[in-house]
């Protein structure tokens, strides 16, 4: 509580600090994005599948001129359509519906400030983002973990603060609480540093979790340090990504953590007429080769109109991805098409 009442008082200084507001709110605007198609994971049956359906509502409040409080509210109700296929969940779509985004973002002469219940994490964003050009082989972590990569595409209960941009470079610091009851006022902290010329991207960051909000195997922080970087040529986007975990929890060890690193790099092209392809590799290398995995990505599609893409898919992973015992994902084939308005 004491860090958000910080926060939000840091926030509303710089938005107050030349004169009075007098707050008017626009209409939001509606969006979506649907993705469904056919889907075959190695040992499982093929299935009709909802990748992605998700909505939202994105809109700001006019406090000044040329200040403004952004909001954005979106669900993903994915999980809930494809329930059918989990005997836990019965038959009539009773899966948690998952929020993807709530969040509040001011930006100010001062740099922006951004309070966000539940958000895509910065840090997924910008450092893994150049290697995301696929549909079902995502590194989502949160929802859809890879078993390569260990930051969550999502984040909760974060606070954050971007710096204006110098010389095409920014920072952003954040405090995210996950726990209320952990005797912990922040348990986790992130850092970045983001640079942007042309069409070069680098991005570079850190973030640190508490062991109190760790299993309670685990005996030490847990730090994660990653870099991502793209590159676009004409129609062709190159990036790689690479991420160091230290004292990871890992229940066979006997001190309940291992280090490990990961690397990721992709080929996105694009051609004019709206056909595209992507080739990727992701490996990770864990102190315990029990652990170790790696994933060859392939994806074409073809653009038919601006808000309409179909396309055909393939991970073809060295052996099942496990995270905490279970399986999350293995080889796959998949063909699908995309709706965005």
């Amino acid at each position: 509580m004491k860090l958000m009442k910080t926060f939000l008082a840091a926030a509303v200084s710089a938005a107050v600090a030349t004169q009075a507001m007098a707050a008017e709110l626009e209409k939001p605007d509606f969006y979506g994005f649907l993705s469904a198609g056919a889907l075959k994971v190695e040992g499982e049956d093929a299935e009709a599948d909802a990748f992605e359906i998700e909505l939202g509502l994105q809109g700001k409040v006019a406090l000044q001129e040329k200040l403004n409080l952004n909001y954005a509210v979106e669900v993903d109700l994915a999980g809930a359509a494809n329930s059918a296929d989990d005997p836990s969940t019965g038959r009539d779509g009773e899966a948690d519906i998952h929020v993807k985004e709530a969040k509040f973002w001011l930006p100010t002469r001062y740099g922006m400030f951004v309070v966000a219940p539940r958000g895509t994490s910065g840090q997924w964003r910008d450092i893994y983002g150049p290697i995301n050009h696929y549909e079902y082989n995502e590194s989502h972590a949160d929802l859809n973990p890879d078993g390569i990569f260990a930051q969550p595409d999502r984040t909760s209960g974060t606070f954050a603060y971007h710096t204006p941009w110098f010389l095409n470079t920014k920072a952003v610091v954040a405090a995210i609480t996950l726990n209320d009851s952990n005797d912990e006022n922040v348990d986790g902290r992130s850092i970045r540093l983001v640079h942007r010329s042309g069409d070069l991207s680098v991005a570079i960051g850190t973030t640190l979790l508490m062991q109190n909000q760790l299993p309670p195997f685990a005996t030490d922080d847990y730090l994660i340090t990653a870099a991502g970087a793209s590159y676009k040529i004409g129609g062709l986007m190159l990036g790689a990504t690479w991420e160091n975990n230290r004292d990871s929890p890992y229940p066979l060890d006997p001190e309940g953590k291992a280090d490990y690193d990961a690397y990721g790099i992709s080929a996105y092209y694009q051609a004019d007429n709206g056909a595209g392809i992507a080739l990727g590799f992701k490996e990770k290398n864990h102190d315990y080769d029990a652990a170790d995995n790696s994933v060859y990505t392939l994806k074409v599609e073809q653009r038919l109109t601006p808000s309409v893409k179909v396309w055909a898919e393939t991970g073809q992973y060295d052996k099942p991805a496990v995270v905490q015992g279970v399986k999350v994902i293995d080889t796959n084939y998949a063909v699908g098409f995309n709706v965005t308005f």
